[in-house]
């Protein structure tokens, strides 16, 4: 079955690298919204369903894993920032996923940022997004999910601030949070808190120490007492060890279940691009706008993974994000320590067969190691460290939580 699933997965591929010129004609947004447009119709009904299945699904009863409770088929999931308004749930099972984080949602409906949004950077394997977090806003999302069963795939429900005002004003924003976490109180698996957006008016007010633990007090104080569903927190790729321990332990203290690491790439601190390849130099964007998906944020994103995963002593889960393209880019982020992943460059530059070729790649490489579960993959290549529990925040409030 397995070769069988290689060979269609390389015809696919094959027509798709035919297709990809003309794909790439279209304006980068325009092609987005035509390929929204096809995946609705695909998830419309039962049969287009079922031809979508057999077309890009795999399944595998080692790729299933359980994470905070929760039940995944396999570990391949559609990062935030793809579907911003939750309407490509139906097809996303048939495409191979086995999660998908929706949104970012926020409290209010945001128009996002004004003029061109999305750029290819073809030899550097990435997309420049200028969004802004554009969403229909958490009330009519939050009504029309309600509605929804979404069946074997796994949902996550990213929430943000609204991005419609340059000034930050900490309760306020806040609450916009809360808004739409109490929204999706009973849509979805698991919550993700996006506190790393780089292309927002006003900044990342949340990586500050003050300002997030004013939001995780609130988020456990208000939150927690009306859903059960874990809670991650979205980390920036720009920000250094010192701060990340800050955040990180900052999470822990407010016993957040998780994070996700990391968001978008910063051209001004990322040198695995080509700068004459980003829209600014071109005249496209204007200058010290957008962040990078793909491979730009690929080492960045593994290295904080294994950081993150020996500071929190593997007693948190991790969701890895950038630059997956292949099952040995996969598998380093799980042996590194994310039990699930997330990514959407993939499918702009490989095609959407490129995520069924990525689960099918992955069970060969555990079974190479004599894994017959994901789970026994987990941090497997990333040793913990040896240290005293004076020295570790996270046994120290284990500890606590204990008594």
């Amino acid at each position: 079955m397995s070769f069988i699933v290689g060979l269609r997965n390389f015809t696919l591929w094959l027509l798709f690298r035919a297709a990809r010129p003309f794909i790439f004609l279209m304006e980068p947004e325009n092609a987005h919204y035509a390929f929204k447009r096809v995946g609705v119709f695909l998830g419309s009904n039962p049969i287009t369903r079922g031809f979508s299945s057999l077309m890009w699904d795999y399944n595998h009863k080692s790729l299933n894993i359980e994470v905070d409770g929760i039940e995944y088929r396999n570990p391949v999931g559609l990062s935030a920032g793809f579907d911003k308004d939750g309407e490509l749930t139906k097809i996303y099972p048939s495409m191979g996923f086995g999660l998908a984080e929706l949104g970012s949602f926020t409290g209010e409906v945001c128009p996002g940022n004004p003029g061109r949004r999305l750029f290819r950077m073809v030899k550097s394997r990435a997309i420049v997004v200028w969004y802004g977090l554009n969403n229909q806003g958490s009330e009519k999302i939050a009504s029309r999910l309600a509605k929804v069963d979404f069946g074997r795939l796994r949902v996550g429900i990213n929430a943000a601030k609204s991005n419609v005002t340059p000034e930050f004003e900490l309760q306020e924003s806040i609450r916009d949070y809360l808004k739409t976490m109490t929204l999706f109180k009973d849509v979805g698996d698991y919550f993700t808190i996006n506190i790393s957006c780089p292309n927002t008016q006003d900044g990342e007010p949340f990586v500050d120490e003050h300002n997030l633990d004013a939001l995780l007090s609130a988020v456990t104080q208000h939150i927690r007492p009306i859903t059960d569903k874990p809670i991650y927190v979205k980390l920036a790729a720009d920000i250094s060890i010192a701060e990340i321990d800050i955040i990180v332990d900052g999470c822990v203290k407010h016993n957040m279940d998780g994070f996700v690491l990391t968001n978008l790439a910063k051209p001004s601190h990322n040198t695995e691009h080509l700068p004459e390849e980003y829209p600014t130099v071109k005249g496209l964007l204007p200058a010290g706008k957008g962040a990078m998906s793909g491979l730009p944020l690929q080492r960045i994103s593994t290295d904080v993974i294994r950081h993150v995963y020996r500071r929190t002593r593997g007693t948190k889960t991790l969701i890895g994000v950038g630059g997956v393209f292949t099952a040995k880019d996969a598998y380093e982020k799980i042996t590194s320590g994310a039990s699930l992943l997330h990514m959407i460059t993939t499918m702009i530059f490989d095609g959407p067969q490129n995520l069924s070729e990525i689960n099918r790649g992955l069970v060969q490489l555990m079974k190479k190691d004599g894994f017959t579960s994901l789970e026994q993959a987990v941090g497997s290549r990333n040793p913990l460290p040896i240290i005293a529990e004076a020295e570790s925040p996270v046994l120290t409030n284990v500890k606590k939580e204990a008594a």
